[in-house]
């Protein structure tokens, strides 16, 4: 869908796509019949009010993108099903995370497009059988991993710009030395369980940054964490 110089960009060359499956292993499902495709950038400031300025300045920190999407309810397509499932279960904490894959067509570089890949949440504000929609916002999560993705009959394969992802083990402890089994642990709203070594496997990106209680990390390539456990839910938030 590689377009030529003039060409005005339609609403269908921005492809929004919810991961179905994990992390390591996504299952794309394309957003396809939604009636809105607004990316809202809300935008986080902070204001300055430096000594040599007569007024005040504000800076931009960082953007919290978010979406809404009224789907119109077709059975069997897979952004209502997914969606549909949200909504039936009332999903909250860890189970309303998912990831958002945003494909740019009509920014394309060489065979393959710029594209956004984020954790989000999925909020569900309603459903209407009158008008057959029902109605979700997704809201980004933490960083957004920018770099490009190939989309070949409908099913995207993303590449990051970031750092290589590498496998980054988190082990959950009572005592710092005593393993516990079968903890969650959630890093950037993916949710895992720890196995009966108290150990949890994420695939993230070197160098960034995450923090659980006090606690701060910068991650680091093959890197091992001991964290304590004295809750059942272990919970690192991208910073």
């Amino acid at each position: 869908m590689a377009l030529d110089a003039g060409t005005m960009i339609k609403k269908y060359h921005v492809a929004l796509f919810l991961n179905g499956g994990t992390t390591s292993v996504p299952v794309w499902k394309q957003i396809k019949k939604s009636t809105d495709n607004t990316i809202t950038m809300n935008a986080e400031t902070q204001t300055f009010d430096y000594i040599v300025d007569e007024s005040p300045t504000t800076e931009i920190n960082r953007y919290a993108p978010s979406l809404s999407q009224p789907l119109t309810m077709y059975k069997g397509e897979d952004d209502y099903e997914f969606v549909f499932d949200k909504f039936f279960d009332q999903a909250v904490g860890a189970d309303a995370h998912s990831e958002i894959l945003i494909v740019f067509y009509g920014a394309d570089v060489a065979s393959a497009y710029k594209a956004w890949k984020a954790s989000c949440i999925l909020q569900i504000d309603n459903m209407n059988p009158v008008e057959s929609t029902i109605t979700a916002t997704i809201t980004f999560n933490g960083t957004t991993d920018k770099g490009t993705a190939v989309v070949t009959d409908g099913v995207p394969v993303f590449t990051g710009d970031s750092t290589t992802e590498f496998a980054y083990t988190v082990t959950a402890t009572s005592d710092g030395s005593t393993p516990i089994a079968d903890a969650t642990v959630v890093i950037g709203g993916v949710e895992k369980t720890t196995d009966d070594d108290g150990e949890a496997v994420f695939y993230l990106i070197d160098g960034e940054t995450y923090v659980i209680g006090a606690y701060t990390a910068t991650l680091e390539d093959s890197a091992v964490e001991t964290v304590d456990a004295d809750t059942p839910a272990i919970t690192l938030t991208l910073v």
